[in-house]
């Protein structure tokens, strides 16, 4: 059995996808699986995944009808053979350490999982390291409490805490399957909000390597992050649902709040995206009213006191 599983969701990645696998290739820590999932794509990404096998017996290539990113990254975790699962982009790439280094804090901290930094590589070239406020090291459950909860979900900021993202962290295969931890298929934006939410409150244990940039974002036009997402309202509803199924009722913490300020956060967003989209005002303000008069963000905004931001 491989000590890591490394899961790489692949949707028409033709044009990235050689480069996100040879820096998993190109890992020093060896003992890893690199799983492949080809999401129904409909380029030339599946004869690439075929010919990158020949070069390493670690990848394991899964073909799938498309069903997003959700859904093959549950597909990869249902076939992870590793004591340790990874999550890399296939429009990305990694540091050749990046495992090496997150097993060595995950083994000797009996961590439930692990998080790095990471480098944002702009379209003109630029790198910069992304860092977050929390300071670096092992927290326990009452660091957790203290340190991770007041922003789990959502920050007095109105934005995202600093437990977001799957791709600059692993985590330990048996802790997501005992706590049944798994990614909303029909979630196919922001799904990292909720998935990382439902970690960050159930891990007893975690390591920040604060300053280490070893996941490489890249930041390339018309991806997901930077193009208009029609429905995405829908999508946003169903995910801040599926966080009050669950954090409703904490008897722990009280994260009614954040709840909302998800929400609100999302309306917000889309109302920039179809302010964004629209061909004139007119039609700009007749989305924007049906946005703010949907129930579900009118109760996000019923009896609440607004930061100060």
């Amino acid at each position: 059995m491989p000590k890591i599983s490394v899961i790489v969701p692949i949707y028409n990645a033709e044009k990235y996808l050689e480069r996100c696998v040879k820096s998993l290739i190109a890992q020093t820590f060896h003992d890893i699986e690199i799983l492949l999932i080809d999401d129904g794509s409909t380029d030339a990404s599946s004869i690439l995944c075929a010919r990158l096998k020949k070069e390493d017996s670690r990848i394991r290539i899964l073909h799938k009808p498309n069903g997003g990113l959700s859904s093959a990254r549950n597909a990869g975790m249902r076939k992870a053979q590793g004591k340790y699962i990874g999550f890399v982009d296939s429009d990305d790439d990694v540091d050749s350490d990046m495992f090496a280094s997150m097993l060595e804090k995950a083994e000797n901290n009996e961590a439930d999982f692990v998080m790095s930094d990471y480098i944002r590589i702009l379209s003109n070239g630029e790198r910069m390291l992304a860092s977050t406020d929390l300071r670096t090291g092992v927290y326990e459950k009452a660091d957790l409490k203290r340190e991770i909860y007041p922003a789990l979900i959502m920050g007095e900021n109105v934005d995202y805490g600093p437990i977001l993202s799957v791709w600059n962290c692993m985590y330990n295969r048996e802790f997501l399957k005992a706590n049944n931890i798994t990614f909303a298929d029909d979630v196919i934006w922001s799904e990292d909000n909720l998935f990382s939410a439902i970690v960050g409150y159930c891990a007893n244990r975690f390591v920040y390597m604060k300053g280490k940039g070893l996941y490489h974002y890249y930041q390339n036009p018309g991806t997901i992050t930077t193009s208009y997402r029609p429905g995405a309202l829908e999508v946003y509803k169903k995910m801040n649902h599926y966080l009050k199924e669950f954090f409703q009722e904490r008897n722990d913490y009280d994260f009614r709040r954040q709840l909302k300020l998800n929400m609100i956060y999302y309306a917000c967003n889309t109302v920039r995206m179809e302010c964004g989209n629209a061909e004139n005002f007119r039609e700009a303000n007749q989305n924007v009213k049906m946005i703010l008069r949907d129930p579900q963000i009118v109760n996000a905004f019923q009896n609440f006191r607004l930061p100060s931001v």
